[in-house]
């Protein structure tokens, strides 16, 4: 009695979960595709993040993970195997993702419906699967996963490079169509800050970890590496031989450089003689959650706008397609937002084909997914120190 009693409380349970996974993928189908595509990338870094502080006792049952021969692991090895397998699952959902969707063009691709804007309920349990896989998998093959990821990480730092100078093209020129002195004044006053900013970050890297007495000259070199070439490039960009040059974008380059030189210089071993801020680097639980939350967040934004910039081929009505199939999606859920949406519902003669929009997509589907599997590599590599 007892046991058809929990058969019937497992069955209905699982009914009730299956039901309300089919809702939720009717859901997110009504939400823009690159929005949910970022949720399920910062779900999956947030898990990441748990793991490695919380991973070692459920690890630890694992034989396969929990044993390891010739050594003791320790509580960072398990955090760091746990990031790592996270990363993997994310890499391997967004990975399959772009393989899929290589060379889709055009809206009337069944991939662009069925693959990229649609099945939610399917995608999100293979999500899950990927996420699953990689704790099943062997020491050694997440071991091989961490050297790959590091040589992914470098590629991502080159493509965030060129989103970044992207966007500060078009912060620039959005700020000077306006025609208006206040926002003259305020690129400007943009300028300088980043320029001060990053000259302030300069002279503290100079004082903090090239200190007096200590043979430091590696830091010193590449602060000095960092520094001239940054100065080099700002003064050309100032020159007439520059025809489209600009001082905004200078500096936010220029930012993002010394930043990248602080962030190697900090993450030198704690014992480093030429690091004596390491033994401060543990201080305040709330710095490191927030430092991890604003990287997840700038890591999020560049693969957004690396998959959706025209710099990479797209065209000017970046997202359009993601707003056609929200609305298409709501007036397939009988919510549709305008008329139109009905009309084109009401005259759908083939499985919906006929009101789905049609012509070339207006952005890299391929490509968008490819960054965001890059992306996972590189937050793997923030998480753990670069392993």
């Amino acid at each position: 009695m007892q046991a058809c009693a929990a058969y019937c409380i497992g069955s209905a349970c699982m009914t009730a979960t299956c039901s309300c996974c089919g809702s939720l993928g009717k859901a997110v189908s009504s939400i823009s595709a690159r929005a949910m595509y970022t949720v399920i990338f910062g779900l999956g870094m947030g898990i990441a993040v748990v793991m490695r502080d919380y991973a070692k006792p459920m690890m630890m049952e694992i034989p396969w993970i929990g044993v390891v021969p010739g050594m003791q692991p320790s509580d960072e090895w398990f955090g760091q195997s746990a990031v790592y397998r996270v990363s993997l699952g994310n890499f391997m959902f967004f990975g399959g993702l772009s393989a899929m969707l290589v060379d889709c063009k055009t809206r009337s691709d069944p991939r662009d419906r069925h693959i990229h804007h649609g099945s939610w309920t399917l995608k999100l349990a293979a999500w899950a699967l990927c996420v699953i896989v990689p704790f099943l998998l062997p020491a050694g093959f997440i071991d091989a996963y961490a050297w790959l990821a590091r040589l992914g990480s470098g590629v991502f730092l080159v493509v965030q490079m060129v989103i970044l100078l992207d966007f500060a093209f078009l912060w620039n020129e959005t700020w000077v169509a306006r025609e208006h002195v206040g926002w003259v004044v305020g690129l400007l006053g943009s300028t300088l800050a980043l320029y001060a900013g990053s000259v302030a970050l300069v002279v503290f890297m100079y004082e903090w970890y090239a200190p007096k007495g200590v043979d430091c000259g590696r830091n010193v070199w590449l602060i000095t590496t960092s520094l001239v070439p940054c100065a080099l490039f700002s003064t050309l960009s100032a020159h007439p031989i520059a025809k489209e040059g600009s001082l905004l974008p200078s500096a936010v380059v220029t930012s993002y450089c010394v930043y990248l030189c602080y962030s190697a210089l900090a993450s030198e071993p704690t014992e480093y003689r030429c690091n004596p801020r390491g033994a401060y680097a543990g201080d305040g639980k709330a710095s490191e959650v927030a430092s991890t939350v604003l990287t997840l967040a700038s890591v999020a934004y560049s693969a957004v706008r690396a998959g959706s910039s025209d710099f990479f081929g797209g065209v000017n009505n970046i997202g359009d397609e993601d707003e056609d199939y929200a609305a298409l999606s709501g007036a397939e859920m009988g919510g549709g937002t305008d008329a139109d949406a009905g009309d084109a519902d009401s005259e759908d003669d083939v499985g919906g084909a006929a009101s789905y929009p049609s012509g070339p997509v207006s952005y890299s589907y391929s490509f968008f997914h490819f960054v965001f599997a890059l992306a996972s590599m590189f937050l793997a590599m923030l998480m753990t120190g670069w392993g």
